[in-house]
């Protein structure tokens, strides 16, 4: 039976969950001299179902942290390698004023304790192994939380104590419990997708490419979804496979059946159950800002919580990354002014940042659900180089000074001719 609740003392934000949205943001804020509490439920390091990449956009952030992307922790990628059925492609990252010509990759057991250690030497407190109960709600603002401290045995029997914040940061992953609590919902109208990724040891040498296949067959059966291979520090790889709601079928088959089926084209690489290091773990992905309202008075929502994973290519890290500084640097300001409406300028400068683009992405994904359209698609445009790499800066979001104006362009062309409804 849970004890009654204590108070301690308060904070000036609270970011709840220490993925890379979090730790993100209470780095910033830490940096800013806020008194911030970083609450994750688990113990760190901790294991988290993804791809383990990290594009460009990621890694800037991962920069601005003062992190050293050349650390031997990281496996430094060159860009992306694409496979369809008729053909197969390299396409380095693009060289742009605005982004490093640099990928990486490092698993999520040791990216995201590196970045709480991170957010926690800039000064955020730390609080590991404790359960974000239930947003504190007074007068309809979220005022802080009820935190329960976990046991070794993940008990849940244990006392609850009312943290007061100023702020409060939901980054509590795609389930986002937490912010649901305070009345933020998933749009069904937008996409979801499931991913599904294991670890092996196969005896093909590493080389420095995000490795992507645009079609996936069972036989001579095409399946819808994706798949990918990135190579990791210790000389394992990360394979996985993706599926969209969006796609024909969808209901027709698990994320298990389709890596199973992604993992048998993989046969002649040497992935196998011999070679197999873990289990297949499976989660959500929430994308296209597919969760509503993305703030609530007193509560910001950021990462997998508000939906934030593009839909052109499932990423999700960078733009976790990039709304928990967003979060920050307005809760800050927020502060600082004394003016608690600033924060809520958040909602307003995501539609601005990445409204269009997401909507076009939503378009896209509702297309290539279509087994035709996808299968056209890699046929016609694989073997020419110069639309995959126009089509890869569009995917990566990767675009600035003369590729980004056309890129404005063709979306606003795009929405324009778009039905209203």
């Amino acid at each position: 039976m849970a004890q009654a609740a204590a108070t301690t003392d308060p904070v000036d934000v609270l970011v709840i969950g220490a993925g890379p949205g979090g730790s993100t943001a209470a780095y910033f804020l830490a940096r800013h001299g806020v008194d911030v509490a970083l609450v994750e439920k688990a113990a760190l390091p901790r294991d988290k179902v993804c791809g383990d990449g990290l594009t460009p956009r990621a890694v800037k952030v991962v920069a601005e942290m003062g992190i050293d992307t050349h650390d031997p922790g990281f496996v430094q990628v060159d860009g992306l390698r694409i496979y369809g059925r008729h053909a197969s492609l390299q396409l380095p990252w693009p060289v742009l004023a605005d982004w490093p010509g640099l990928g990486l990759v490092r698993t999520r057991l040791d990216f995201d304790h590196l970045l709480a250690q991170t957010a926690a030497k800039a000064g955020a407190k730390l609080w590991e192994r404790t359960e974000a109960v239930g947003p504190s709600l007074v007068d309809g603002w979220v005022a802080g939380a009820s935190l329960r401290e976990l046991g070794p045995d993940d008990d849940k029997d244990g006392p609850t104590r009312e943290v007061k914040a100023r702020y409060v940061i939901a980054a509590d992953g795609a389930s986002s419990r937490f912010a649901g609590q305070a009345g933020v919902r998933r749009d069904a109208t937008r996409p979801l997708g499931i991913a599904a990724r294991r670890y092996y040891r196969i005896e093909r040498s590493q080389e420095p490419w995000l490795e992507s296949w645009l079609d996936l067959w069972d036989g001579e059966k095409m399946i819808p979804g994706y798949g990918w291979l990135f190579p990791l520090p210790d000389g394992t790889v990360n394979v996985g496979a993706g599926l969209l709601n969006t796609f024909t079928g969808f209901k027709d088959i698990s994320a298990q059946q389709l890596f199973d089926a992604f993992a048998r084209m993989l046969g002649d690489w040497g992935v196998s159950e011999e070679t197999a290091e873990g289990k297949v773990l499976s989660g959500p992905l929430p994308m296209g800002m597919n969760r509503q309202p993305l703030a609530v008075p007193g509560m910001l929502v950021v990462g997998d919580a508000a939906g934030m994973v593009n839909p052109f290519n499932g990423e999700g890290i960078s733009y976790a990354m990039e709304t928990g500084k967003l979060a920050a640097e307005l809760v800050y300001e927020s502060l600082v002014n004394d003016r608690p409406g600033l924060a809520h300028a958040y909602p307003v400068e995501l539609r601005r940042r990445y409204g269009k683009y997401f909507w076009v992405g939503r378009k896209f994904v509702k297309a290539i659900g279509k087994p035709e359209i996808m299968r056209t698609l890699t046929k016609f445009g694989l073997p020419r180089e110069w639309l995959m790499r126009f089509a890869m800066r569009v995917m990566a979001n990767l675009t600035d000074g003369p590729t980004g104006d056309v890129q404005d362009r063709i979306f606003d062309a795009l929405l324009r001719v778009a039905p209203t409804r």
